[in-house]
Protein backbone atom coordinates (compact mmCIF):
# COMPACT_ATOMS: atom_id res chain seq x y z
CA UNK A 1 0.00 0.00 0.00
CA UNK A 2 3.35 2.41 0.99
CA UNK A 3 4.49 1.89 -2.51
CA UNK A 4 1.35 2.30 -4.29
CA UNK A 5 0.51 5.60 -2.46
CA UNK A 6 3.59 6.76 -3.67
CA UNK A 7 3.18 5.11 -7.16
CA UNK A 8 0.25 7.47 -7.47
CA UNK A 9 1.58 10.53 -6.42
CA UNK A 10 4.42 9.95 -8.92
CA UNK A 11 1.94 9.51 -11.55
CA UNK A 12 -0.40 12.64 -10.55
CA UNK A 13 3.40 14.73 -10.46
CA UNK A 14 3.55 13.66 -13.63
CA UNK A 15 0.55 14.38 -15.10
CA UNK A 16 0.39 17.94 -13.39
CA UNK A 17 4.34 18.70 -15.04
CA UNK A 18 3.18 17.46 -18.87
CA UNK A 19 -0.37 19.71 -18.61
CA UNK A 20 2.05 23.01 -17.27
CA UNK A 21 4.52 21.88 -19.94
CA UNK A 22 1.33 21.78 -22.70
CA UNK A 23 0.49 24.85 -21.85
CA UNK A 24 3.35 26.57 -21.74
CA UNK A 25 4.10 25.29 -25.03
CA UNK A 26 0.85 26.38 -25.69
CA UNK A 27 1.33 30.30 -25.06
CA UNK A 28 4.83 30.63 -27.11
CA UNK A 29 2.94 29.32 -30.33
CA UNK A 30 0.60 31.96 -29.21
CA UNK A 31 2.75 34.37 -29.30
CA UNK A 32 4.58 33.67 -31.92
CA UNK A 33 1.48 33.20 -33.96
CA UNK A 34 0.98 36.87 -33.12
CA UNK A 35 4.02 38.28 -33.81
CA UNK A 36 3.66 36.64 -37.69
CA UNK A 37 0.33 37.96 -37.84
CA UNK A 38 1.78 41.65 -37.04
CA UNK A 39 4.35 41.38 -39.40
CA UNK A 40 1.69 40.38 -42.16
CA UNK A 41 -0.76 43.29 -41.19
CA UNK A 42 2.61 45.60 -41.91
CA UNK A 43 4.43 44.37 -44.79
CA UNK A 44 6.02 47.89 -45.57
CA UNK A 45 7.29 47.77 -41.80
CA UNK A 46 8.67 44.59 -42.39
CA UNK A 47 10.30 46.11 -45.21
CA UNK A 48 11.79 48.72 -43.70
CA UNK A 49 13.34 47.13 -40.73
CA UNK A 50 14.93 45.10 -43.22
CA UNK A 51 17.13 48.36 -44.70
CA UNK A 52 20.46 49.38 -44.33
CA UNK A 53 21.93 52.24 -43.14
CA UNK A 54 23.47 54.07 -46.32
CA UNK A 55 27.19 55.52 -46.86
CA UNK A 56 25.60 58.78 -45.42
CA UNK A 57 23.83 57.72 -42.72
CA UNK A 58 27.07 55.43 -41.40
CA UNK A 59 29.09 58.82 -41.77
CA UNK A 60 26.61 60.92 -40.43
CA UNK A 61 26.14 58.38 -37.28
CA UNK A 62 29.49 58.36 -36.60
CA UNK A 63 29.90 62.07 -36.79
CA UNK A 64 26.53 62.23 -33.84
CA UNK A 65 27.39 59.48 -32.02
CA UNK A 66 31.17 59.44 -31.74
CA UNK A 67 32.75 63.22 -31.87
CA UNK A 68 35.52 62.37 -29.78
CA UNK A 69 36.64 59.72 -32.67
CA UNK A 70 37.31 57.25 -30.32
CA UNK A 71 35.32 54.84 -31.88
CA UNK A 72 32.77 54.72 -29.07
CA UNK A 73 29.61 55.80 -28.84
CA UNK A 74 29.85 58.77 -26.82
CA UNK A 75 26.36 58.30 -24.97
CA UNK A 76 26.61 54.64 -24.28
CA UNK A 77 30.02 53.70 -24.70
CA UNK A 78 29.19 50.57 -26.84
CA UNK A 79 31.28 50.27 -30.08
CA UNK A 80 29.74 52.76 -32.45
CA UNK A 81 29.74 50.32 -35.52
CA UNK A 82 27.58 48.49 -33.36
CA UNK A 83 25.13 51.10 -32.69
CA UNK A 84 25.45 51.71 -36.62
CA UNK A 85 24.57 48.04 -36.96
CA UNK A 86 21.55 48.23 -35.00
CA UNK A 87 19.94 50.82 -37.19
CA UNK A 88 20.85 54.21 -35.15
CA UNK A 89 21.56 57.58 -36.40
CA UNK A 90 21.47 59.04 -32.64
CA UNK A 91 22.15 57.07 -29.72
CA UNK A 92 18.78 56.39 -28.16
CA UNK A 93 19.91 55.84 -24.86
CA UNK A 94 21.04 59.75 -24.69
CA UNK A 95 18.36 62.23 -23.09
CA UNK A 96 18.27 64.58 -26.55
CA UNK A 97 18.03 61.98 -28.43
CA UNK A 98 14.98 62.40 -31.23
CA UNK A 99 15.67 60.53 -34.53
CA UNK A 100 14.04 56.67 -33.71
CA UNK A 101 15.52 53.28 -34.85
CA UNK A 102 15.80 53.01 -38.89
CA UNK A 103 11.95 51.02 -39.77
CA UNK A 104 10.29 52.78 -36.39
CA UNK A 105 7.82 54.13 -39.04
CA UNK A 106 7.22 54.95 -42.63
CA UNK A 107 5.61 58.37 -43.79
CA UNK A 108 5.63 60.44 -46.92
CA UNK A 109 5.69 64.21 -47.87
CA UNK A 110 5.37 66.22 -50.78
CA UNK A 111 7.14 68.99 -50.97
CA UNK A 112 8.93 71.85 -54.20
CA UNK A 113 12.02 73.91 -53.91
CA UNK A 114 12.33 76.93 -56.05
CA UNK A 115 15.19 78.77 -56.89
CA UNK A 116 14.37 82.30 -58.14
CA UNK A 117 11.15 81.42 -59.43
CA UNK A 118 12.64 77.80 -61.23
CA UNK A 119 11.94 74.43 -59.26
CA UNK A 120 14.73 72.57 -58.53
CA UNK A 121 14.33 69.17 -60.63
CA UNK A 122 15.08 66.14 -58.32
CA UNK A 123 13.95 63.24 -60.85
CA UNK A 124 17.19 61.86 -61.06
CA UNK A 125 18.76 58.72 -60.14
CA UNK A 126 22.04 60.74 -58.42
CA UNK A 127 19.08 61.85 -56.22
CA UNK A 128 17.73 58.61 -54.86
CA UNK A 129 17.75 56.44 -51.72
CA UNK A 130 20.75 58.26 -50.37
CA UNK A 131 19.78 58.29 -46.98
CA UNK A 132 17.15 55.36 -45.79
CA UNK A 133 15.81 57.39 -42.75
CA UNK A 134 14.93 60.20 -45.36
CA UNK A 135 14.89 59.89 -48.93
CA UNK A 136 13.54 59.99 -52.32
CA UNK A 137 12.86 56.57 -54.34
CA UNK A 138 13.61 55.85 -57.94
CA UNK A 139 9.93 55.63 -59.68
CA UNK A 140 8.69 55.28 -63.24
CA UNK A 141 6.09 58.51 -62.44
CA UNK A 142 8.53 60.97 -62.67
CA UNK A 143 6.89 63.37 -60.35
CA UNK A 144 6.56 60.91 -57.46
CA UNK A 145 10.19 60.38 -57.66
CA UNK A 146 11.24 64.26 -57.50
CA UNK A 147 8.39 65.06 -55.26
CA UNK A 148 7.39 62.31 -52.73
CA UNK A 149 9.61 61.94 -49.31
CA UNK A 150 10.02 58.76 -47.88
CA UNK A 151 11.06 58.73 -44.23
CA UNK A 152 11.71 55.89 -42.68
CA UNK A 153 12.25 56.51 -38.84
CA UNK A 154 10.54 58.65 -36.51
CA UNK A 155 12.12 61.83 -35.60
CA UNK A 156 13.99 62.38 -38.67
CA UNK A 157 14.71 66.54 -39.61
CA UNK A 158 14.88 67.25 -42.94
CA UNK A 159 18.62 68.57 -43.09
CA UNK A 160 19.44 65.01 -43.18
CA UNK A 161 17.90 64.76 -46.92
CA UNK A 162 19.54 68.02 -47.77
CA UNK A 163 22.52 66.67 -46.76
CA UNK A 164 22.58 63.32 -48.05
CA UNK A 165 22.17 65.13 -51.27
CA UNK A 166 25.47 67.23 -50.82
CA UNK A 167 23.28 71.06 -50.20
CA UNK A 168 23.43 73.18 -47.35
CA UNK A 169 19.82 73.92 -46.33
CA UNK A 170 19.24 76.37 -43.15
CA UNK A 171 17.03 79.34 -41.76
CA UNK A 172 18.40 82.08 -44.00
CA UNK A 173 20.49 79.97 -46.84
CA UNK A 174 20.29 77.06 -49.53
CA UNK A 175 23.07 75.97 -51.36
CA UNK A 176 21.61 73.51 -54.53
CA UNK A 177 24.23 70.55 -55.43
CA UNK A 178 27.17 72.35 -57.04
CA UNK A 179 26.11 75.82 -56.73
CA UNK A 180 26.71 79.01 -55.18
CA UNK A 181 25.13 79.60 -51.42
CA UNK A 182 21.91 81.73 -51.82
CA UNK A 183 21.13 83.71 -48.45
CA UNK A 184 18.76 86.17 -47.54
CA UNK A 185 19.85 89.50 -49.38
CA UNK A 186 17.56 92.78 -49.79
CA UNK A 187 14.48 91.79 -51.18
CA UNK A 188 15.73 88.05 -51.91
CA UNK A 189 14.83 86.23 -48.97
CA UNK A 190 14.06 82.06 -48.13
CA UNK A 191 10.91 81.11 -47.54
CA UNK A 192 9.53 77.87 -45.64
CA UNK A 193 5.39 76.49 -46.13
CA UNK A 194 3.74 73.79 -44.46
CA UNK A 195 0.84 73.11 -45.73
CA UNK A 196 0.54 76.50 -47.17
CA UNK A 197 1.37 77.94 -43.99
CA UNK A 198 4.97 79.63 -43.46
CA UNK A 199 6.84 77.68 -40.71
CA UNK A 200 10.27 78.50 -38.94
CA UNK A 201 11.53 75.11 -38.80
CA UNK A 202 13.57 74.81 -41.86
CA UNK A 203 16.43 72.20 -41.42
CA UNK A 204 14.90 71.43 -38.30
CA UNK A 205 11.39 70.33 -39.52
CA UNK A 206 10.15 66.84 -39.00
CA UNK A 207 7.19 66.17 -41.31
CA UNK A 208 4.14 64.51 -40.55
CA UNK A 209 2.59 61.90 -43.01
CA UNK A 210 1.10 63.71 -46.19
CA UNK A 211 2.47 67.00 -45.27
CA UNK A 212 2.91 69.30 -47.97
CA UNK A 213 6.19 71.14 -48.04
CA UNK A 214 7.45 74.03 -50.47
CA UNK A 215 10.52 75.70 -50.20
CA UNK A 216 11.31 78.69 -52.03
CA UNK A 217 14.01 81.53 -52.16
CA UNK A 218 13.46 84.42 -54.28
CA UNK A 219 11.67 87.96 -54.40
CA UNK A 220 8.25 86.56 -55.23
CA UNK A 221 4.90 88.31 -54.64
CA UNK A 222 2.08 87.14 -52.77
CA UNK A 223 0.05 85.23 -56.03
CA UNK A 224 3.64 83.88 -57.15
CA UNK A 225 4.25 82.06 -53.99
CA UNK A 226 1.04 80.89 -54.26
CA UNK A 227 1.25 79.13 -57.29
CA UNK A 228 4.31 77.59 -56.34
CA UNK A 229 2.33 76.11 -53.76
CA UNK A 230 -0.43 75.10 -55.94
CA UNK A 231 1.89 73.21 -57.89
CA UNK A 232 2.39 71.03 -54.94
CA UNK A 233 1.04 67.70 -55.46
CA UNK A 234 -0.91 64.67 -53.85
CA UNK A 235 1.02 61.79 -55.61
CA UNK A 236 2.35 59.53 -52.94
Amino acid sequence: MKNGKIDAISVFLIIVLAIGAGLFIFSLMRSFGAEAQGNQDHPQMKKASRMLLTPFDREIGRKLMDQNNDGKCDVCGMPVEQCLDSGQLECNMGPNSKIGILGSQHAHANFKVYVEGKPLDFADSKYYMKSSFLHLDDNPDKEKASSVLHMHATGVPLWVFFKSLGMDFNSTCIAPENEEILCNDGNKKLKFFVNGIENNEFENYVFKDSDKILISYGNENKEQIQNQLNSITNSQ
